[in-house]
């Protein structure tokens, strides 16, 4: 049962992590348009971090933008950063189960390795942290509505 709770909140963190993802993207391609031709800029060769990157040139080279707007934007990329982090190490740890403890765990580094790293989640970690994203997406989505990013 717990390794079936972890699949499923883990996949659901993977639909919302796409999503936010997407939602990152339609605001790049907007607010990176060539104003001239009307052209949206092509990022799909770009990977979230890259995207978060060029927000945060975006943001600092921006002379239309309210400091306040720019403040709440690079608090919002803090908080994206830090999703991305903790994504990263989901994503590409290995998974097992302690049913003693009744937790997930997030395993980093190979068998052999001094950095092999073991972290412990219960499900109500996990999904503690697709709340975080999700929060991230509304967030994103009130600051695209306040400071007219679109």
């Amino acid at each position: 049962m717990l390794e079936d709770g972890a699949a499923l909140t883990l996949g659901k963190m993977l639909f919302a992590f796409s999503r936010l993802d997407m939602n990152l993207g339609l605001l790049l391609s907007w607010a990176l348009r060539d104003p001239s031709s009307g052209q949206l800029k092509k990022l799909d060769d770009e990977n979230f971090n890259a995207r978060l990157e060029l927000l945060g040139k975006h943001i600092a080279s921006s002379s239309g933008l309210p400091i306040k707007a720019k403040a709440e934007l690079i608090s919002w990329l803090d908080n994206a950063h830090s999703l991305r982090t903790q994504r990263n190490q989901l994503v590409h740890g290995r998974w097992g189960v302690d049913a003693i403890k009744d937790k997930v765990l997030n395993i980093t580094g190979l068998p052999s390795s001094d950095a092999q790293r073991v972290i412990e989640y219960s499900l109500t970690e996990l999904e503690a942290f697709n709340h975080r994203i999700v929060d991230v997406i509304s967030t994103l989505s009130e600051l695209r509505e306040r400071w007219k990013l679109e």
